[in-house]
């Protein structure tokens, strides 16, 4: 009879505290769910670059998801100019209260360097990393013979040649590194993209950098010859392309896309804005329609790692162009 009371009085604890349990745990999902944020007027994206670009595609492509997540409607605004430091100087005045976003690139720590700004990351509240290009390639004439990073490093060392780049940008900055690595190349501001290519067909530039999907067309009839790309790792759907850092040279200048809010936003607002982001970034749609356009490999980073991410960069932004 003892043994009995003992394992009734037993159960009777187990079920009290399995009870107190779950009552805490919906205690505490109604205190996250107070928390979250619920906007209720537009939110406003204001996109660094113009449209029709890769920096403008990722940010159209959260933005069409992001109006029925949040329950609120979403537009796109470009702000152009100034190598993306308009859209900057215009969100940094925003008023903190979740309604005005930054939707930048790495580019952004590059305009600090080049003297276009005097800020950084600490200006704003870092929403979350969105994506990642489908990477840098560096790229020469196939006329020239060259068809390795280290054959076109070594015909610097004795020839003159000419790396056209952008003056403050990704380009120079890749080319930077190398010099520091031991590569002779003249590095000049060379525009847009689309001025590199036709340098590069002209003769007037030996070799560039650009975005891998601005180069692919000439790759494949034959114009062209890549010779490696900027990034830590190869991309998927670029198997046969090698980085930089597999060829021995410790060269990487991805670029991430990113989130930022005015300075003084509530964490609340960003955390919802970040969950709200992630669950798109996790759907197969968002990832199937990104590879396939864009040949991106999907990425997503919040808080901590986020800060790390983009502080590496800016450290390793500062270090190229160093004197």
């Amino acid at each position: 009879m003892k043994k009995l009371t003992v394992m009734l009085l037993s159960l009777c604890v187990l079920f009290a505290g399995l009870t107190g349990c779950a009552k805490s745990q919906k205690n505490a999902e109604k205190t996250d769910a107070a928390k979250a944020w619920k906007p209720s007027k537009t939110i406003t994206i204001d996109v660094a670059f113009a449209p029709g670009g890769d920096t403008d595609y990722n940010a159209r492509m959260y933005a069409e998801k992001l109006g029925k997540t949040l329950g609120t409607s979403v537009i796109v605004t470009n702000v152009t100019g100034s190598g993306g430091a308009a859209a900057s100087e215009e969100v940094k005045g925003a008023k903190p209260d979740g309604y005005t976003v930054l939707f930048t690139q790495t580019s952004f720590f590059l305009n600090k360097v080049a003297g276009i700004t005097n800020y950084g990351l600490e200006a704003f509240e870092l929403g979350n990393i969105a994506g990642r290009s489908a990477g840098w390639a560096i790229v020469a004439p196939s006329k020239l013979g060259v068809k390795t990073l280290k054959e076109m490093v070594e015909k610097s060392k004795t020839e003159k040649i000419v790396l056209g780049g952008s003056a403050g940008a990704t380009g120079s900055m890749v080319g930077e590194q190398l010099n520091k690595l031991g590569a002779k190349f003249n590095v000049v501001d060379y525009g847009s993209a689309t001025d590199k290519v036709a340098g590069l067909k002209s003769g007037d530039i030996q070799v560039t950098v650009v975005p891998i999907l601005t180069a692919m067309p000439y790759i494949k009839n034959g114009e062209f010859v890549v010779l490696a790309l900027a990034e830590k790792e190869r991309n998927k759907a670029f198997p046969d392309v090698p980085t930089c850092i597999e060829q021995g040279f410790d060269v990487a200048a991805p670029t991430y896309y990113f989130f930022a809010f005015p300075k003084g936003t509530p964490q609340e607002v960003i955390d919802t804005f970040n969950n709200a982001c992630e669950q798109i970034y996790k759907s197969k749609d968002y990832q199937d329609k990104l590879t396939k356009s864009y040949s991106q490999t999907p990425f997503f980073q919040k808080g901590d790692q986020a800060k790390k991410t983009l502080g590496d960069f800016a450290v390793s932004a500062e270090a190229a162009f160093k004197k």
